[in-house]
């Protein structure tokens, strides 16, 4: 397969773009393979609006008889005056024996040319960076470049996306583990891909539902849903020490309390929704896609919150939960009048609460 002397990858996806880009580069190593590869960011053209395009231009100048194969990738972050001034310098100064791959954010549809257009250093008259970057990708037609928007898979596109990559790794996926990732890592291509990439490094070659629960579950760093699962399993210890973690290793302590209720509040509120009848089957269902898409629905998605959630709603007394939701209300006004150390101590209360009932009857530690 003959290479064009431009690819242009277009996607706010940056797994995407670099999956792409990396497969292009070892096309390219393989068709020049004394070439010598270079990397070009923003930083090496920043020289206010006109961008300074000395060193790029350097390089895509014919060394004549010394041999100057070059394999270039260009990352550019933003759709700007200095993103048109490159492209047009590749087009104006494209010659055998290099390849250029550059990255740059979406663009809209409308902005890939319908047909290539001849060089030229004029824009007849136009002014905005969209319609200059339209001309210039059709410059970059003319040459035989190619220019291609890629879009993050979503719905069932993930759904195939997860099997194929799965493919890639030579793994061997099960239907309903593709149904757990496309829930539990929708919209994360890179949290899929590096779960592939693990399986593999360890010797698997079948993926099944306990693995790939396993592997989300200890990868998981402390959050908000991690203290409300230690409270509700009920481990005493262990929330409290989550609480101390959370709170000792972010210097915004206001704002990680604020995500520890909302995150324990949302919690409840799905124990609630449990035992009103018209989801009465969620709570005897094996179906693990059904009981999925339910607490999807509610914003949780690790198995293991909502398993501790299914076993609370099952055995905890009705006076425990209004306890908690009670506690947790005045956690929510210290945060409001900006009192995290009440709040704290609020939080600490529902905790030790799991360990003995008496701390309900009290108004403070």
């Amino acid at each position: 397969m003959a290479l064009a002397p431009v690819y242009v990858i277009s996607s706010d996806e940056p797994f995407l773009k670099n999956e792409k880009s990396s497969m292009l580069i070892q096309m390219a190593r393989k068709e020049l393979p004394e070439a010598e590869f270079m990397l070009f960011t923003n930083n090496d053209f920043s020289s206010g609006a006109t961008a300074n395009l000395a060193r790029l231009e350097n390089e895509l100048i014919d060394p004549g008889l010394f041999g100057g194969d070059r394999i270039i990738k260009i990352y550019l972050d933003s759709i700007n005056s200095t993103t048109v001034q490159v492209l047009q310098l590749l087009a104006k100064r494209s010659r055998p024996g290099v390849v250029c791959v550059v990255e740059i954010p979406r663009i809209k549809k409308t902005t890939l040319p319908t047909a290539p257009e001849k060089y030229t250093d004029k824009f007849r008259g136009q002014s905005s960076v969209e319609t200059k970057l339209k001309h210039v990708l059709a410059f970059l037609m003319d040459i035989g470049g190619v220019n291609e928007i890629l879009y993050a898979p979503s719905g069932v596109q993930f759904s195939q996306w997860i099997s194929k990559q799965a493919q890639k790794h030579g793994l061997t996926i099960e239907p309903e583990v593709i149904s757990f990732l496309s829930l539990c890592c929708e919209g994360n291509l890179v949290a899929v891909d590096q779960f592939f990439s693990i399986a593999k490094i360890s010797g698997k070659t079948r993926i099944d539902l306990e693995t790939a629960k396993a592997y989300l579950e200890s990868s998981s760093r402390y959050t908000g849903f991690e203290f409300s699962e230690a409270v509700l399993a009920p481990n005493t210890m262990r929330a409290l020490n989550i609480l101390a973690s959370l709170c000792q290793t972010n210097t915004n302590r206001s704002q990680i309390l604020s995500m520890v209720v909302s995150n324990f509040d949302r919690m409840l509120w799905v124990m609630r929704k449990l035992k009103e009848p018209e989801n009465a089957q969620i709570l005897r269902s094996r179906n693990f896609k059904e009981r999925s898409a339910f607490f999807k629905s509610h914003g949780i998605v690790l198995p293991s919150t909502s398993d501790v959630i299914l076993r609370a709603a099952q055995t905890m007394p009705e006076d425990f939960y209004d306890y908690l939701v009670t506690e947790l209300a005045q956690a929510a006004k210290f945060l409001q009048e900006f009192d995290d150390k009440k709040a704290y101590q609020a939080l600490q209360n529902m905790a030790v609460s799991v360990y003995t009932a008496a701390v309900r009857d009290l108004k403070k530690l």
